[in-house]
């Protein structure tokens, strides 16, 4: 694993752990952790989790590492609506209506905090669904950049949304990944003049079944693309 991120247990030394009140979908609180940097950050990370993949799980976890050791503040968006019947229960669009409210509430709340000269929206599978509709309405995010991890670029409404923002963008995903789709990709990659990983054989959590050794050098692979975006 790359230099930067070897050593994960010294961030605590790093910055403060709180959580931000932030009232979403029906007022309900969204759940959440804010890293705050001693010293004063410039660099704003959010994260938002795809509805299985929490930000604890690897292609989350690491790249709030190497942005803490870049001196960046983040939010990760907690939302787990795996765990909520209720949300389950609903149709896609009033879950999309909810997942969109509270990633626009922890946005705002997010910025809230200090006058940050850089933005960056990192999205896993869902998360990038939300991703699509914060950058294309909210016009605070107009300079940000964006991670857009195993995108769904099935759904016609993301790509368009992706085509009509043009951040500057990095996309990631695997082969095996049932999104995965080379003419899309070229397309968002054009638009958005990207840069683009695609990992040989890995799935939508961007692991190679059965193949544990293979699946850590993806995630090295994933990890060494972030550092040379984000530097």
């Amino acid at each position: 694993m790359t230099d930067a991120i070897a050593d994960c247990s010294m961030l605590k030394l790093m910055y403060s752990v709180e959580s931000l009140k932030i009232s979403g979908y029906h007022d309900e609180p969204v759940p959440n952790t804010f890293f705050r940097q001693e010293d004063k950050a410039h660099h704003l990370a959010i994260l938002l989790p795809g509805l299985e993949y929490t930000c604890q799980m690897p292609l989350l976890y690491y790249p709030a590492c190497l942005l803490l050791i870049l001196g960046a503040d983040i939010l990760q968006v907690e939302y787990a609506y795996n765990l909520r019947p209720d949300f389950q229960a609903l149709p896609n669009s009033e879950q999309l209506k909810w997942s969109f409210t509270d990633a626009t509430a922890a946005c705002s709340a997010a910025l809230a905090q200090r006058p940050y000269e850089q933005v960056t929206l990192i999205g896993k599978s869902i998360g990038t669904l939300a991703m699509g509709h914060l950058l294309t309405t909210e016009a605070k995010l107009a300079p940000a950049q964006a991670v857009w991890l195993t995108p769904l670029l099935r759904n016609d409404n993301l790509r368009s949304q992706i085509k009509l923002c043009g951040q500057r963008s990095l996309f990631i995903i695997g082969t095996a990944d049932p999104h995965y789709r080379p003419n899309h990709l070229a397309e968002l990659q054009k638009a958005t003049k990207g840069e683009v990983v695609v990992i040989e054989g890995a799935d939508h959590s961007l692991e190679i079944k059965g193949k544990v050794s293979q699946s850590l050098k993806a995630m090295e692979q994933v990890i060494d693309a972030m550092q040379a975006f984000f530097t």
